[in-house]
């Protein structure tokens, strides 16, 4: 059986820590959106990055274009995500 999990890399240049801290309150910690496997937020020079592995590119469309995630990107104030999704080759679970 084929895999079907996608990393999401989210870029969020120009964006602070308060702000991805403010929407991930309601959008990751508070009801994680179905299909989501792992989140990861890491900063960067300019903003921060969000990594994060689904069970499939649908589970993603489904929550990036949904109003909730919209609303919650839109309260936080930080500027729009540069979405890439990618095909996870290998994926490991170590503890």
């Amino acid at each position: 059986m084929k895999n079907t999990y996608m990393n999401m890399i989210a870029t969020v240049r120009g964006g602070t820590l308060e702000q991805y801290d403010k929407a991930a309150a309601e959008l990751i910690k508070a009801n994680p959106p179905t299909g989501l496997l792992h989140h990861v937020c890491v900063p960067t020079d300019d903003g921060f990055m969000v990594i994060e592995t689904w069970e499939s590119e649908k589970a993603i469309e489904d929550f990036t274009t949904s109003e909730r995630f919209q609303r919650e990107i839109g309260a936080s104030g930080m500027p729009k995500p540069d979405l890439r999704i990618r095909p996870v080759h290998n994926m490991r679970v170590l503890s």
